[in-house]
Protein backbone atom coordinates (compact mmCIF):
# COMPACT_ATOMS: atom_id res chain seq x y z
CA UNK A 1 0.00 0.00 0.00
CA UNK A 2 0.85 3.25 -0.76
CA UNK A 3 1.05 6.39 1.21
CA UNK A 4 0.09 9.70 0.05
CA UNK A 5 2.14 13.06 1.33
CA UNK A 6 -0.74 15.05 1.93
CA UNK A 7 1.54 17.79 3.59
CA UNK A 8 2.67 21.16 1.39
CA UNK A 9 5.73 20.91 3.64
CA UNK A 10 9.27 18.93 2.87
CA UNK A 11 9.08 15.35 4.13
CA UNK A 12 12.27 16.52 6.75
CA UNK A 13 9.99 19.52 8.07
CA UNK A 14 9.54 18.83 11.92
CA UNK A 15 5.48 18.65 12.08
CA UNK A 16 4.17 21.53 14.19
CA UNK A 17 0.52 22.18 14.84
CA UNK A 18 1.11 25.96 13.79
CA UNK A 19 1.27 24.73 10.31
CA UNK A 20 -1.47 21.21 10.60
CA UNK A 21 1.21 19.15 10.49
CA UNK A 22 0.99 17.51 14.36
CA UNK A 23 -1.28 17.58 16.70
CA UNK A 24 -1.95 20.27 19.63
CA UNK A 25 -1.95 20.39 22.65
CA UNK A 26 -2.95 22.85 26.43
CA UNK A 27 -4.08 22.61 29.83
CA UNK A 28 -4.09 24.41 32.74
CA UNK A 29 -2.09 23.07 34.81
CA UNK A 30 2.00 21.43 34.56
CA UNK A 31 -0.41 17.91 34.55
CA UNK A 32 -2.89 18.45 32.01
CA UNK A 33 -0.24 19.70 29.76
CA UNK A 34 1.70 16.84 30.34
CA UNK A 35 -0.97 14.25 29.52
CA UNK A 36 -2.26 16.29 26.68
CA UNK A 37 1.37 16.45 25.16
CA UNK A 38 1.12 12.79 25.89
CA UNK A 39 -2.04 11.96 24.30
CA UNK A 40 -0.83 14.57 21.15
CA UNK A 41 2.00 12.36 20.64
CA UNK A 42 -0.33 9.49 20.09
CA UNK A 43 -2.14 10.88 17.76
CA UNK A 44 0.49 12.42 15.82
CA UNK A 45 1.33 8.88 15.33
CA UNK A 46 -1.77 8.23 13.01
CA UNK A 47 -2.20 11.90 11.34
CA UNK A 48 -1.45 11.15 8.16
CA UNK A 49 -3.87 8.30 7.89
CA UNK A 50 -6.58 10.39 9.37
CA UNK A 51 -5.97 13.22 7.47
CA UNK A 52 -6.35 11.03 4.31
CA UNK A 53 -9.41 9.75 5.58
CA UNK A 54 -10.90 13.07 6.34
CA UNK A 55 -9.99 14.33 2.90
CA UNK A 56 -11.93 11.25 1.33
CA UNK A 57 -14.05 11.72 3.49
CA UNK A 58 -15.26 15.71 2.68
CA UNK A 59 -14.40 14.71 -1.08
CA UNK A 60 -17.98 13.07 -1.15
CA UNK A 61 -19.86 16.34 -0.58
CA UNK A 62 -18.13 18.45 -3.27
CA UNK A 63 -17.86 21.89 -3.45
CA UNK A 64 -20.97 22.08 -1.54
CA UNK A 65 -19.21 20.72 1.86
CA UNK A 66 -19.82 18.99 4.93
CA UNK A 67 -20.09 20.06 8.59
CA UNK A 68 -18.05 18.16 10.68
CA UNK A 69 -20.61 16.83 12.68
CA UNK A 70 -22.14 15.34 9.22
CA UNK A 71 -18.27 13.81 8.65
CA UNK A 72 -18.21 12.45 11.86
CA UNK A 73 -21.70 10.53 11.27
CA UNK A 74 -20.55 9.35 7.71
CA UNK A 75 -16.77 8.06 9.20
CA UNK A 76 -18.12 6.80 12.25
CA UNK A 77 -16.05 8.61 14.65
CA UNK A 78 -16.61 11.60 17.27
CA UNK A 79 -16.99 15.25 16.05
CA UNK A 80 -14.12 16.21 18.84
CA UNK A 81 -11.99 13.66 16.77
CA UNK A 82 -13.27 15.02 13.35
CA UNK A 83 -12.88 19.07 14.16
CA UNK A 84 -9.52 19.04 14.86
CA UNK A 85 -8.33 17.36 11.23
CA UNK A 86 -10.44 19.85 9.53
CA UNK A 87 -9.02 22.96 11.50
CA UNK A 88 -5.00 21.22 10.42
CA UNK A 89 -6.00 20.57 7.20
CA UNK A 90 -7.97 24.30 6.91
CA UNK A 91 -4.41 25.63 7.62
CA UNK A 92 -2.45 22.99 5.02
CA UNK A 93 -4.53 24.54 2.50
CA UNK A 94 -6.15 21.12 1.75
CA UNK A 95 -10.08 21.84 2.94
CA UNK A 96 -11.92 25.44 2.78
CA UNK A 97 -14.06 26.95 4.96
CA UNK A 98 -17.38 26.98 2.93
CA UNK A 99 -19.51 29.08 4.83
CA UNK A 100 -21.98 28.76 8.16
CA UNK A 101 -24.77 26.33 8.57
CA UNK A 102 -26.98 25.17 11.01
CA UNK A 103 -25.25 22.20 12.94
CA UNK A 104 -26.84 19.12 15.06
CA UNK A 105 -27.74 20.99 18.23
CA UNK A 106 -29.25 24.05 15.62
CA UNK A 107 -26.24 26.67 16.29
CA UNK A 108 -24.06 27.90 13.22
CA UNK A 109 -21.07 25.77 12.78
CA UNK A 110 -18.36 26.47 10.30
CA UNK A 111 -18.59 23.83 7.00
CA UNK A 112 -15.74 22.57 4.84
CA UNK A 113 -15.22 22.02 1.48
CA UNK A 114 -12.15 20.44 -0.54
CA UNK A 115 -13.27 22.83 -3.48
CA UNK A 116 -12.14 26.67 -2.43
CA UNK A 117 -15.14 28.58 -2.33
CA UNK A 118 -15.07 31.62 -5.18
CA UNK A 119 -15.80 34.52 -2.24
CA UNK A 120 -15.00 33.05 0.68
CA UNK A 121 -17.15 31.54 3.80
CA UNK A 122 -19.58 33.43 5.63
Amino acid sequence: MTSTNLSNQPEESKPHYGNGTAAGFKGNSPQARQNSAAAAHVVNKTLGRRHAQMMAAWSRYGAAGATPEQVADDVGLPVHVVRPRAGELVKRGLLFEAGKRTGGMGFKVMSYSVAKPEGGAE
